[in-house]
């Protein structure tokens, strides 16, 4: 009788009729959600850094797009700085015209009537004045016409150019640069700064 009543004080691990599920699939469930979740925080981590930044881990530059595309133009220009003093030029872009062109296109403007003819061979067709502020490349050229030859051109710095636009310098062997009012120039652009900068000569 004694060996029956030590069997049932002894207490059973998991009892007949326990729904329960056992402790040891518990704790291996619990370790499959931890693990889980710990991948996701590093998923998350990743996810995150990759949207804000990029593969060299620095925000990229905003892209720069020059106002006018590289090639070679005909504009009314300006001279003036930009907020690092650099010498800038104001650019409206525009048409020169010649012979029977630049009348009819004066006609068709209003300029002039049917009929008439231009004081000057030739005609600006600008019919909307809009400037473009663009700067000069380093190694930028600058020719102007010779007050003593028309047919000669001198070079000129952009700082000679702006100082002379502005009326500071006044420069007797430089033909048809009013202070303060646009110059006519043929202009090359390269790489979205002005590299050659040519006077155009209006008699």
């Amino acid at each position: 009788m004694s060996q029956v009543t030590d069997r049932q004080s002894a207490p059973e691990t998991d009892p007949p009729g326990d729904d329960r599920v056992p402790r040891r699939a518990l704790k291996g469930i619990e370790g499959i959600a931890l693990g889980v979740g710990v991948l996701l925080v590093f998923a998350l981590v990743g996810w995150y850094t990759g949207i804000f930044s990029t593969d060299e881990g620095e925000p990229k530059p905003p892209e720069v797009v020059a106002p006018i595309a590289d090639g070679e133009w005909f504009a009314m220009v300006t001279a003036g700085t930009d907020e690092a003093g650099a010498v800038t030029l104001g650019i409206d872009l525009a048409e020169m015209l010649g012979g029977e062109e630049a009348r009819q296109a004066a006609v068709e403007d209003g300029v002039i009537e049917e009929g008439e003819d231009l004081p000057n061979d030739f005609y600006i067709r600008n019919p909307e004045v809009v400037y473009e502020l663009m700067q000069f490349s380093d190694a930028a050229s600058i020719d102007v016409i010779s007050a003593v030859d028309p047919g000669a051109t001198l070079s000129i710095s952009p700082g000679e150019l702006l100082a002379i636009y502005s009326g500071e310098k006044v420069d007797d062997s430089i033909y048809g640069i009013v202070a303060g009012q646009p110059i006519a120039m043929d202009l090359t652009i390269r790489d979205g700064a002005v590299v050659e900068a040519a006077a155009v000569y209006l008699p």
